[in-house]
């Protein structure tokens, strides 16, 4: 069962004729005309839907456009955008209601012209991409957003659903595991990345029992997965949640020492936002099973959603300066939460990598070293950790500390994508500063390969080829 590609489809053959608009697209592209390349590769993906290469060049040629046009920042060009496109948007979706799914993506390509950073407009657009047989597309399309804003929680959200949907299972697991970090309160969010969890479990668990021929354990995988689709399906409203909390008190009165007990009903009261009882349940738990790191952190996560939750009603009664006073209080409990379980619990090193990041976010440079050292050693964290500590040894002006970690975490992500691109670009920087031209101009022309929309990397290769331009001039 291949797990990391999209589900199975027939190969798609491409018309000479429309290979060669292809090629007179890439043509203008190459030549700086963005909008007649825009005109030809809509053009070849109108001609053939599954055109993957012609979406992709076309959906860069269009972020490369919006950059151009908005040089001052896209937050306005967004909300314009969501006023302009919101005709067309009705539009694609009464015709995906109809079920002309191919119409309703041509449409969608209308509305991804208007603003091709959009994050609503992707998911509609993902939408018809669904509807019309391409959920490649929608999938892409949300892909080239996430690599521009790889912190949008909505971004890995909905793109960790079209994994799912896809049986792109892992991917699906690493956007919703990202996102949960960055929003720990969100209950759905944490459920949904559980469910996706047991699915790569049964998943790796079928390709086993292909290898061994044992499917004794995949039944039982296939067995847990099932029971908690039909639990995710069955918490729909109040009364649906509030039988369940029932269901998981009256299993702790019965066996209070049974933990799993404890954290499926915190799950529970966190998913309904009740953050209070949540972290009551946790403390009681925490009294059964005093040193266990993983009721800590589910403690933490509810009581970070119980600040949120009063942050959001201050700011509704219109009290900003309560709100503001009650981020600080939040921020300082985080950190202060960080450094207590680092102490408790010294070897768990993904604990170190969250203190270090809260050590950067706050200019402790030195501070923040220490700990991203020792993350280092965690495999998952290890490539961001050495990010960070490039980014830590920049600030100390050491740029060739700085760039022996961004060689070392550029060998370890071997798959292009928002975290390649990140160590690529900033080790091109770092050898920039350095004066290396060759080794920047290597490693910005592999990002502009794959992407010419990211960042400001058109202007880093034009600088590069201005500066060795100016150096052969002067020799």
């Amino acid at each position: 069962m291949a797990e990391e590609t999209s589900q199975a489809t027939a190969p798609v053959q491409i018309p000479q004729n429309v290979r060669n608009l292809y090629n007179k697209a890439l043509t203008a592209l190459e030549r700086k005309n963005i909008d007649i390349a825009i005109e030809l590769f809509l053009k070849c993906v109108e001609a053939v839907p599954q055109y993957d290469s012609a979406r992709r060049s076309l959906r860069m040629a269009e972020i490369a456009k919006f950059r151009r046009d908005h040089p001052k920042g896209a937050g306005m060009a967004h909300s314009i955008a969501n006023i302009s496109g919101l005709g067309t948007k009705l539009k694609m979706k009464g015709l995906i209601a109809k079920g002309k799914g191919l119409d309703a993506l041509l449409v969608g390509e209308q509305l991804m012209r208007i603003d091709p950073l959009n994050v609503g407009f992707a998911r509609e657009y993902a939408s018809a991409a669904v509807a019309a047989g391409v959920p490649d597309a929608g999938i892409m399309t949300l892909e080239l957003i996430r690599e521009n804003e790889p912190r949008n929680v909505d971004v890995l959200e909905t793109l960790g659903i079209l994994y799912k949907n896809n049986k792109q299972f892992k991917k699906a697991q690493e956007c919703l595991a990202k996102a949960v970090v960055i929003k720990p309160s969100d209950g759905e969010l944490a459920h949904m990345l559980k469910d996706v969890e047991a699915l790569v479990t049964l998943n790796s668990g079928l390709e086993e029992a292909n290898r061994t021929g044992d499917f004794r354990k995949a039944m039982a995988d296939e067995n847990l997965a099932i029971k908690l689709q039909v639990k995710d399906k069955a918490v729909k409203t109040a009364a649906d949640a509030d039988s369940l909390i029932a269901e998981a008190r009256e299993k702790i009165a019965r066996d209070p020492k049974n933990i799993n007990y404890y954290t499926n009903l915190g799950t529970l009261l966190v998913q309904q936002k009740r953050f209070e009882e949540a972290m009551q349940v946790y403390e009681e738990a925490r009294k059964v099973a005093p040193t266990d790191p993983e009721l800590d952190r589910r403690y933490s996560a509810a009581r970070v959603g119980k600040y949120d939750q009063d942050i959001a009603a201050l700011r509704e009664a219109g009290d900003e300066n309560g709100a503001v006073a009650l981020e600080t209080e939040r921020a300082q409990y985080i950190f202060d939460d960080l450094y207590d379980r680092s102490q408790r619990y010294p070897n768990d090193l993904h604990i170190r990598y969250e203190l270090g990041l809260q050590y950067f976010q706050n200019d402790y440079v030195d501070e923040a070293i220490q700990q991203f050292q020792l993350a280092q050693r965690n495999p998952k964290d290890r490539p961001q950790a050495l990010y960070h500590l490039a980014v830590c040894f920049r600030k100390k002006e050491m740029p060739d500390m700085a760039a022996e970690q961004l060689e070392t975490a550029r060998e370890i992500v071997t798959e292009m994508g928002p975290e390649k691109l990140q160590i690529l670009y900033e080790l091109g920087d770092v050898y920039q500063e350095m004066g290396r031209l060759d080794e920047a101009d290597k490693f910005f022309k592999e990002i502009f390969r794959y992407d010419m929309s990211y960042r400001d990397i058109a202007k880093k290769v034009e600088a590069i080829y201005a500066a060795k331009r100016a150096a052969a001039a002067k020799a």
